[in-house]
């Protein structure tokens, strides 16, 4: 009951003020999943776990079954394991900086070390929008925050999925429709240009045969 009443007061603040003195009272008390969206439909999801100082997660093995199945896919009415859509990449490191927003950082005082697990996942999108949803009965928060590699400079958007919850639809980088015209011209114009050149090779072996 406290982390569910931490949880909503964090939401109801905003995140602005209250949320870097919650989240890291204790480490890392919800899982990290950044989602960076790039270009051609592709996207990554790199969701983070800290067994180092996170009361709730107490080991190595104990993160890797958090990082399992953290959250699902939506597509329609269907709920789809991150394991279907690609393969997990598994990494170990201690540094937060690139795994979550800065608002979230822990502060230079405090002496906890993390022991970080990160889970990456990453694949291309059929949907023009993505919808992630936390199965009810999980035990880890994920705070949900997304980036733009288009616009690196804009803020992080974010919000704290609870068991149960749903984010928000999610847009994808869709590639223009002019760039895909012109690869197909490309494409379409090498094919001629390689047959032209059979076309004239094979003439040329003719008139030295005859």
């Amino acid at each position: 009951m406290m982390r569910l009443a931490r949880s909503i007061l964090i939401l109801a603040a905003g995140g602005a003020v209250l949320a870097p003195l919650c989240a890291f009272g204790h480490g890392a008390e919800f899982l990290s999943a950044k989602l960076t969206l790039l270009p051609n439909t592709e996207v990554l999801l790199e969701i983070t776990a800290d067994y180092g100082s996170n009361p709730l997660i107490m080991d190595e093995a104990a993160a890797l079954q958090a990082l399992a199945d953290p959250v699902r896919l939506r597509q329609h009415e269907t709920l789809v394991l991150l394991a279907t859509l690609a393969t997990a990449t598994i990494s170990e490191h201690h540094n937060w900086a690139d795994y979550a927003p800065a608002a979230y950082l822990p502060s230079d005082t405090e002496g906890e070390a993390h022991a970080l697990i990160t889970s990456a996942w990453r694949w291309h999108s059929a949907d023009p929008e993505i919808t992630f949803e936390m199965p009810k009965g999980k035990l880890h928060d994920v705070l949900l925050w997304a980036l733009d590699a288009s616009h690196p400079e804009a803020p992080p958007k974010w919000m704290l999925l609870l068991p149960g919850d749903r984010s928000r639809p999610i847009p994808i980088q869709q590639t223009p429709w002019w760039r895909g015209w012109m690869a197909a011209a490309a494409g379409a114009g090498g094919l001629v240009l390689l047959s032209a050149y059979f076309v004239s090779r094979n003439f040329t072996l003719r008139q030295r045969t005859l």
